[in-house]
């Protein structure tokens, strides 16, 4: 009997008509003759909502704390799955992060998975029952209960993948695979058949919110295949595995962080004291062309309180910091893209004929980066798309 993993993302799970669908899914998995673990992440925006409650009681929420909070959110899910299951007569047990044996490090709303132990799941699929994990968590080497930053379910579902041997790990969200754009704003982006890891993680990198890159960066060490696939209707889906991946200097997508806010910092900054600050949130620090300045691009989504934590920078930090949100990211993502002057000039005129104010750019290995505001993200992910011109042709054979 093959293992499958199915992980379930949260829009997916949001209605109670959904959620009776994902479990009609599992369920027809499992009579297939499949062992199945799933897992789930938090219903809808329940995590923004928990986020928010924190916020209303403590401008600066302990992180510890946060982690109990946050935590609930999917083991609710994974608890309402299991007995949905349970009533299409499929046997099923729920399980926490740490119960289903996910260690990670001590870091407290951003920690890594550093092992998975999975006795207790392993034990559960002799005994016939679909196993039920509660994503996004996992437990600190004291014990406490930690959480693992953005999309962190995706990244549980690779790592139990490859604790318990599984024939592939099926991703399931709102799209159906990996699209060279947001298809909800792009309407004519392609979706990409296959696709090596390590162009996944570029494009997760940049804002792709299909799968997590942290997802990516443990499947490539353990050479986890993913199925990318649609929660709800018809569809295709997208195979990621390694592979050589596109070999050329093309575009091959575009990705989008929608909500950022931007901390940019210069030579009278205290680095390490700043990094100290900002390195446990899930954002990205490109490096500024001068080598004396540098900025920190944080996901608005993963802050409880955006004002109280720009006050307590200006404050610590005077001048030398400098805190600007909202504030977008739109990048163009292919194999050496930073690297051709051509491209990031074309960046550049693409949104400036949009009638787009590029606020700032940066360059990467692999992509370029635009930020704009928050408003003109969708506007500037279509104008890229278009400018750069994406055809079917370009990306039918990328991995």
């Amino acid at each position: 009997m093959k293992t499958i993993v199915q992980k379930y993302g949260g829009s997916s799970l949001a209605e109670d008509s959904q959620l009776c669908a994902v479990a009609e899914r599992v369920a027809r998995t499992r009579r297939q003759g499949h062992r199945v673990v799933v897992v789930v992440s938090a219903r809808g925006d329940t995590t923004s909502k928990l986020l928010a409650s924190a916020g209303r009681f403590n401008t600066q929420p302990d992180h510890r704390e946060l982690d109990m909070l946050l935590a609930a959110g999917e083991q609710t899910s994974a608890s309402l799955l299991s007995l949905a299951l349970q009533d299409l007569d499929i046997p099923a047990c729920s399980m926490t992060g740490p119960q289903a044996g996910v260690r990670t490090c001590s870091a407290h709303l951003n920690a890594r998975i550093k092992a998975v132990e999975p006795g207790r799941i392993l034990k559960a699929l002799d005994e016939g029952k679909v196993v039920v994990v509660a994503g996004f968590q996992g437990a600190s080497p004291g014990g406490d209960i930690t959480t693992l930053g953005r999309g962190g379910s995706d990244t549980t579902a690779v790592a139990i993948a490859a604790a318990v041997q599984a024939a592939r790990c099926e991703i399931y969200s709102d799209v159906d695979g990996v699209y060279t754009a947001d298809p909800r704003v792009v309407p004519d982006a392609i979706r990409l058949r296959t696709l090596s890891l390590a162009e996944m993680k570029t494009l997760a990198h940049h804002g792709a919110g299909v799968l997590n890159e942290r997802a990516i960066d443990y499947a490539l060490e353990h050479g986890v295949t993913i199925h990318a696939s649609k929660s709800h209707g018809e569809g295709g889906q997208t195979i990621v595995r390694k592979g050589s991946g596109a070999g050329q200097s093309r575009i091959i997508g575009i990705a989008a962080h929608k909500n950022l806010v931007s901390v940019q910092f210069d030579e009278g900054a205290d680095r390490k004291r700043l990094a100290d600050i900002l390195d446990d949130y899930d954002g990205f620090a490109p490096e500024l062309a001068d080598g004396a300045s540098g900025c920190y691009l944080l996901p608005i989504d993963q802050l409880a309180d955006v004002e109280g934590l720009a006050d307590s920078l200006q404050s610590e930090f005077g001048a030398a910091v400098e805190v600007r949100y909202p504030l977008a990211s739109v990048s163009a993502v292919g194999f050496r893209a930073g690297q051709d002057a051509d491209i990031l000039s074309l960046a550049a005129e693409n949104l400036t004929d949009a009638g787009i104010k590029v606020r700032q750019s940066f360059t990467f290995p692999h992509a370029v980066t635009c930020l704009v505001a928050a408003d003109k993200v969708k506007q500037a992910a279509q104008a890229f798309h278009a400018g750069f011109g994406i055809t079917e042709s370009e990306v039918a054979d990328v991995a």
